[in-house]
């Protein structure tokens, strides 16, 4: 998932171009004027106008973003916690159905456990990790019939797998990033395809996923040889990856998420898949995209809070911006991403020198050395604290602070868990700044 807290997005507005901030992520956002007043994008006329809140459910005013204010409507409104819920719940039902990896027997997650950020597999979430070795994803470039894109393939090719990346100010590649946080493990390089054409109009698959039309292109027009994306022998593509034309949509279908599309083509399965905009070849970032392939590829967690939604009724950014899968990923406009935090390093297994702070002594922790995890282990051993230098430097130069990390960390905790007491806390969460 991609979680906005508040950012600035730009969207289309007829043939004008309309900032809005969000909150939220793929499966419940909210929207609002810079002013503050909630939008909500009204199917009819097919532009964002003003919401109200009626029996506590935003509802369009019919009054266009771009006019005044309708009297009597105050700023900042939200819609119920039961509505908001209800959403949720059928967002994510849809992106992502009760279907589990192919790879593993059975599904762990009880049925009626709300949907929190927690990872059941030692920390992890379900499936199966790939976090070593030489990969290979599928990155399919799409336009829409009404929209194109300036972005070629070879911008992204090296968006993704050059060395040396720095265009537009970006910190690395894609695959520099995970060579750097993998110490040389994980060697996830892409080949990219297209871009295509679909057959409808971008508002189309708001309400639409193309992830199999575009599929069916990619295999029955291109001829793409599917075997070559499936690293672990088991019929299944590894890491599959859609770039559609123009801006990222925070809007349906088309806001940045990850989720599962079942399809069979040649004896090979697609699961997991990423979605995301292309930008522009000026705009092009590694963030989400890395974000994004964190769960795709390595199956981390999200280590934010997903809100109110699932009743717990409290807020919370979690880890924030120290970690890409907080909301690291938005850093320096998703230039200079967060690295992954010692946390979900260590679960990935990237950390080879492991020091045990249990026994005392003097120890040095260094900036991004990333192949290190210092541990003090506490009574139970899915609990314990880790210590990480966090200096303004490199990836971490546009970090809010800067200093010694200590992060509390529980495998069987949860980001969802803002109780704070012994047995319902956060998963990991860093305790200061030295």
């Amino acid at each position: 998932m991609s979680a906005i807290f508040g950012e600035v997005l730009v969207f289309p507005h007829g043939d004008k171009e309309l900032k809005l901030r969000v909150f939220g992520d793929e499966f419940y956002a909210r929207y609002e004027t810079l002013d503050g007043y909630s939008v909500i994008y009204d199917e009819n006329l097919g532009k964002y106008c003003y919401a109200d809140l009626i029996n506590g459910r935003l509802v369009s005013t019919g009054k266009e973003v771009t006019g005044p204010v309708p009297v009597g409507i105050p700023p900042h409104l939200k819609e119920d916690l039961s509505v908001q819920t209800s959403k949720h719940n059928n967002r994510f039902c849809e992106l992502l159905p009760d279907i589990i990896d192919p790879r593993i027997n059975r599904s762990n997650r009880s049925n009626n456990e709300p949907m929190r950020t927690f990872g059941p597999n030692n920390g992890l979430l379900e499936g199966t990790a790939i976090t070593q070795g030489n990969v290979l994803g599928l990155t399919i470039l799409v336009e829409f019939y009404d929209v194109s894109t300036s972005v070629t393939r070879n911008d992204v090719d090296e968006m993704l797998n050059g060395e040396n990346y720095r265009k537009n100010g970006n910190y690395c590649s894609v695959r520099e990033y995970f060579k750097m946080m993998s110490s040389g493990k994980l060697n996830y390089r892409n080949h990219v395809v297209g871009p295509i054409r679909l057959s409808r109009e971008r508002d189309y698959y708001k309400e639409n996923l193309f992830v199999k039309e575009a599929m069916d292109i990619i295999v029955n027009d291109l001829h793409v040889d599917l075997s070559q994306f499936d690293s672990t022998g088991e019929g299944i593509i590894d890491a599959l990856n859609f770039l559609y034309a123009g801006m990222s949509l925070y809007e349906g279908n088309l806001w940045p998420h990850n989720a599962i599309a079942e399809l069979e083509y040649n004896g090979f399965r697609t699961h997991y898949y990423l979605l995301t905009g292309l930008g522009h070849p000026n705009t092009l970032s590694i963030g989400t995209f890395c974000h994004e392939t964190g769960h795709l590829l390595c199956r981390f967690p999200d280590i934010y809070d997903y809100g109110k939604r699932d009743n717990d009724f409290d807020e919370s950014a979690g880890i924030g911006a120290y970690c890409l899968m907080g909301s690291g990923n938005h850093l320096n406009k998703g230039l200079t991403p967060s690295p992954v935090c010692a946390y979900l390093r260590n679960l990935a297994g990237w950390c080879d020198n492991h020091i045990d702070l249990n026994n005392g002594g003097a120890f040095t922790a260094k900036h991004g050395d990333y192949d290190t995890v210092m541990k003090f282990q506490l009574d139970k051993p899915n609990e314990y604290f880790l210590v990480e230098n966090r200096a303004a430097l490199d990836l971490d130069q546009h970090l809010p602070s800067s200093g010694l990390a200590i992060y509390h960390c529980d495998t069987n905790g949860s980001n969802e868990y803002e109780e704070g007491n012994p047995t319902r806390h956060y998963q990991v969460v860093t305790g200061g700044w030295q």
